[in-house]
């Protein structure tokens, strides 16, 4: 029977130091370019792609291409089951929080 439960919410930067946790399903995208022996420059290469991509859609004031740029953070939330006298977290979702960085 579950006697208690609760939420529980984490964040991480995605970036080129990014390590997916052991809880992350393999199944995400984003985890799975940070897996492997090229996993930063994998990291690298899909934050300039979307950096670029952004700068391209915000063409308007921006003639060199190169006046924004895109910060993600991963967000991460378990529900915490306290189940006979066991603890554990099962994973609901995890999201990107995008920022906007105008380098102007």
């Amino acid at each position: 029977m579950i006697t208690e439960s609760s939420f529980q919410i984490k964040s991480i930067p995605f970036d080129e130091n990014y390590h997916p946790s052991n809880d992350t399903r393999l199944t995400t995208n984003f985890a799975n370019l940070a897996r492997g022996d090229n996993r930063q420059e994998n990291l690298r290469n899909v934050l300039r792609m979307i950096n670029n991509r952004f700068n391209d859609l915000a063409h308007w004031d921006n003639p060199k291409a190169n006046r924004y740029s895109v910060a993600l953070e991963i967000v991460s939330v378990g529900l915490h089951i306290n189940h006979d006298s066991t603890n554990n977290i099962f994973p609901l979702i995890e999201i990107l929080n995008t920022t906007i960085i105008d380098q102007k």
